[in-house]
């Protein structure tokens, strides 16, 4: 599989732009996206980086995928339709593309967005770390034993950029009701991780209404 993530700074920055962005996203993304064959996996806001900042990410069953949906794309006057308003809504945007890192498969988030069509999660904890010179074998090992309390949804790695960085997708969203002792599974794991991958830039995210991981 092959991941495009967008992120858009939307214009103005207020929950009342997030609110019509959505219902812009649910009446012209999501339809236009099906029809020309692009799942469209994981739609969230964030006010972080950028007050209701939002990202898509877009899946695809590999590169010749991402290259024909381009094409079809260039070609359909509903996408036309689409990106023209997009460029109304966020003037400022970013995409880059992401490859899964085993042993979190695609089949992970797959079962994670099915699930989450039943019971909704909506919290996700998005963990972008940057792996230590020599660690990646025994940090790549380490994803196959997550703490039980927040489960992992997804892992990727940029095709272009840092070499060493990595996309992790928790279930639930850490820090947001301030400081609580951390439990012993929690303290083992990071004890484990740090040596791995020092530096770690964690950010909660919240699911959109028309994402398919909710």
């Amino acid at each position: 599989m092959i991941y495009l993530e967008e992120t858009l700074n939307l214009l103005p920055a207020s929950p009342e732009t997030l609110d019509n962005f959505v219902t812009f996203a649910r009446e012209k993304f999501v339809p236009v996206c099906k029809r020309l064959g692009c799942r469209m996996v994981i739609a969230w806001y964030n006010d972080l980086e950028w007050f209701c900042q939002v990202k898509q990410v877009l899946e695809f069953d590999d590169m010749e995928a991402l290259k024909t949906f381009r094409r079809k794309a260039s070609e359909d006057p509903a996408w036309g339709e689409y990106t023209a308003r997009l460029e109304e809504f966020a003037p400022e945007r970013r995409s880059r593309l992401l490859e899964p890192l085993a042993p979190v498969w695609p089949e992970v988030l797959h079962k994670a967005a099915a699930e989450s069509q039943e019971t909704p999660v909506r919290a996700y904890s998005m963990a972008i770390l940057e792996v230590a010179p020599n660690q990646w074998n025994d940090f790549v090992a380490g994803l196959s034993q997550p703490p039980v309390n927040f489960p992992i949804v997804s892992s990727w790695r940029p095709i272009g950029g840092s070499p060493n960085e990595v996309i992790d997708v928790w279930k639930g969203a850490m820090r947001l009701t301030g400081y609580e002792p951390v439990d012993d599974n929690m303290r083992e794991f990071f004890r484990n991780l740090r040596p791995r991958a020092p530096k770690e830039h964690l950010v909660p995210v919240f699911a959109l209404p028309y994402s398919d991981l909710l």
